[in-house]
């Protein structure tokens, strides 16, 4: 009997396990800071567009909107190096705040427009009042009306009736059609007033002339103080 080998034993050959590696752990990240100058650029850009129509107010609104516009050019060049946000706040906070500087500098423009209109209304207001009240009567006489005064004239009949006159013609230089009061006195050499009179225009217009005759309500006794008077102008009103 033949001897039988055994087969010769497989020794099973095992692959060594990679050595276990340790936890990937993320680096850390760094949180973008915060853009303070842009949030309150944006703050005051908009109190200062709120206030920049009101009057005077508007003047303090016009600091704001400076100091918003400085802030919000800040927070933009922060918000560009890429670590800051609200880069698109910065942005707005400098196109409202040159609004508000515009809107001041307009509405002040308006403003002091409209307040040298009034005042100019009311320079022509008090100049019309003083021409009504008699105050402006050289003036008058300067721009707007000619007065001629003729001679005095009267007579006295056996019945003690007088007959007397003063012709005068008033002619309006103005453009326009106005109303003119003449207050005319006579003085004696003594510069006593010895009588007085009115000559009144309705409507007169440009260019037209009226004549009139004064003093003709005169008594005897008054008739000779008259005619040695001297007849002068006293005041114009003209309406």
């Amino acid at each position: 009997m033949s001897e039988q080998h055994a087969a010769p034993e497989r020794t099973q050959e095992t692959t060594p396990l990679p050595a276990p590696q340790p936890p990937q752990v993320a680096p850390p990240t760094t949180a973008p800071r915060g853009n303070a100058p842009a949030i309150a650029g944006f703050i005051l850009a908009i109190v200062a567009v709120l206030l920049c129509l009101i009057p005077i107010v508007n003047n303090f609104a016009f600091g704001l909107a400076i100091i918003g516009l400085i802030l919000g050019i800040i927070g933009a060049v922060r918000a560009s190096k890429g670590r800051r946000p609200y880069r698109g706040l910065a942005i707005t906070a400098i196109i409202l705040a040159v609004i508000a500087s515009v809107g001041v500098i307009a509405s002040q423009a308006m403003y002091s427009s409209a307040i040298d209109e009034v005042s100019k209304s009311l320079d022509e207001a008090g100049e019309d009042l003083d021409k009504i009240t008699g105050d402006s009567t050289d003036e008058i006489l300067k721009d707007d009306l000619t007065v001629d005064i003729g001679a005095f004239d009267g007579t006295s009949d056996e019945f003690g009736m007088v007959e007397a006159g003063l012709p005068v013609e008033l002619t309006n230089k103005a453009d326009e059609a106005f109303t003119y009061d003449v207050h005319i006195e006579a003085v004696n050499r003594s510069g006593k007033r010895v009588g007085e009179d009115w000559a009144i225009s309705n409507d007169l217009g440009p260019g037209q002339s009226e004549s009139f005759d004064l003093f003709t309500l005169v008594t005897g006794d008054d008739l000779a103080k008259l005619k040695s008077a001297k007849f002068q102008i006293v005041e114009v009103s003209r309406y």
